[in-house]
């Protein structure tokens, strides 16, 4: 890859001459911080014009000759994680003033962090129960339970402050997840949220409910396997 933003200047090529574009005009985030799927330390060569990695403290072959001379700005790169896989619900409503949400991340070796959110914005203390699911499209899916408790307004009275926030990560392990690690792909985590007290038929119908909305987003009759993870 190469800056195209000179009419006049075209940097120098490997295979002599300056180079030659083609195909799309890509647009890079830069100065921005990195992460487990985006890799800072990328920069503009002023010699020969293209993107080289930064992080070492060798600069590369330049065709400049020479190492390579960074310029401009820190470019961030995203890019694929091959062996995990990271799926977020999105937000999660209730008949209630009470929401939330629901994160996993799977890993190639079996090991996942099943991470849920919940927010009371209303007066009353509530009981919520969380179920989410994770359907592969071949319909294989696994479920995942949360129960708990967040406060209201009425808990702060008169002078103190309610816990409106419960955010809980569970931490598991399950040799089927890598069994079907690459089925994930294209899988989506769907989740349900009640603040009914937390009984186990509660959960049972929320993870119900899940893999139906699950099934209907994938385009599948339904789940053909179903495994309890948490």
């Amino acid at each position: 890859m190469f800056f195209d933003g000179d009419p006049n200047r075209k940097g120098i090529c490997d295979a002599g001459g300056g180079h030659q574009s083609q195909g799309f005009i890509f647009v890079l985030p830069h100065d921005v911080p990195g992460n487990s799927t985006a890799q800072t330390a990328w920069r503009f060569c002023q010699k020969c014009f293209v993107m080289f990695f930064d992080g070492f403290d060798g600069k590369g072959s330049c065709a400049g000759r020479g190492g390579h001379q960074s310029q401009g700005f820190m470019f961030v790169l995203p890019h694929i994680e091959d062996d995990v896989f990271t799926f977020d619900s999105g937000p999660i409503t209730s008949n209630l003033p009470l929401g939330g949400s629901a994160h996993l991340v799977v890993n190639r070796t079996g090991t996942f962090t099943f991470s849920t959110h919940a927010h009371d914005s209303g007066f009353d203390n509530i009981d919520y129960s969380l179920a989410a699911v994770l359907m592969s499209p071949q319909g294989m899916a696994y479920s995942f339970a949360r129960q708990g408790g967040v406060e209201g307004t009425s808990a702060g009275l008169p002078f103190g402050t309610p816990r409106r926030d419960d955010d809980v990560t569970t931490p598991g392990t399950n040799a089927d997840i890598t069994t079907n690690f690459e089925k994930l792909r294209g899988a989506v985590l769907i989740g349900r949220l009640s603040g009914t007290d937390a009984l186990v038929n509660g959960i049972t119908q929320l993870i119900e409910q899940a893999l139906a909305d699950a099934a209907k987003q994938l385009g599948t009759a339904a789940a053909t396997a179903v495994l309890k993870l948490v």
